[in-house]
């Protein structure tokens, strides 16, 4: 686990780098939204890209007819909206400022990508990037399913495994999952 960190942050000092070399070259501006300020709404057209200077940002999924669900949180000299450079350009989930204050420099997606043209290491930091959160996403959901397979079967061991596993990040919607799945469990135990 220290090992992901270690190169996350490393890949993070190299986005920063690469990023404020070309930071002359692209329109952006500096944003101080206020806590509870919604700053990427889910399904609209994807215009920007932010990346965090100072405070916190909620990331959040809504499917049709369901409620808001945490995916990340997001600190600083962190990037969100960078999944809408390539293929579908709309945002997939809302992020709110959810600590403050909050500073984010906002780049605009068209010129990131002309920058990116030219600077094939900008193109492969952001695709690490991309890579890294596919692959984490990939591990938490495996264990969120291998949770609820050990409920369906009863697997108090495996179940324990999961939940301390998904207790380990510091995603706090990983740590409520893991709550969630330890309630469920006492639930079932009374029924």
């Amino acid at each position: 686990m220290e090992g992901r960190n270690q190169q996350l942050s490393r890949m993070r000092d190299r986005l920063r780098m690469l990023l404020s070399t070309h930071l002359s070259a692209l329109n952006h501006t500096t944003l101080k939204p206020a806590i509870g300020e919604v700053v990427i709404q889910q399904d609209t057209p994807a215009e920007r890209i932010l990346v965090v200077q100072a405070g916190e940002l909620r990331v959040e999924r809504t499917e049709s007819g369901g409620r808001p669900q945490l995916i990340a949180t997001i600190g600083p000299d962190e990037m969100v909206g960078e999944m809408a450079l390539i293929g579908d350009q709309r945002h997939s989930a809302s992020v709110t400022v959810s600590r403050g204050p909050a500073e984010l420099l906002a780049v605009q997606a068209d010129d990131l990508l002309q920058a990116a043209i030219y600077d094939s290491d900008l193109v492969m930091e952001l695709l690490a990037l991309s890579s890294h959160r596919c692959r984490q996403t990939n591990h938490h959901l495996a264990l969120i399913l291998e949770g609820l397979e050990a409920l369906s079967t009863r697997d108090k061991p495996l179940l324990e495994r999961c939940c301390k596993e998904l207790d380990k990040s510091t995603e706090q919607a990983l740590c409520s999952t893991a709550e969630q799945l330890r309630r469920l469990e006492r639930t079932l135990d009374q029924s």
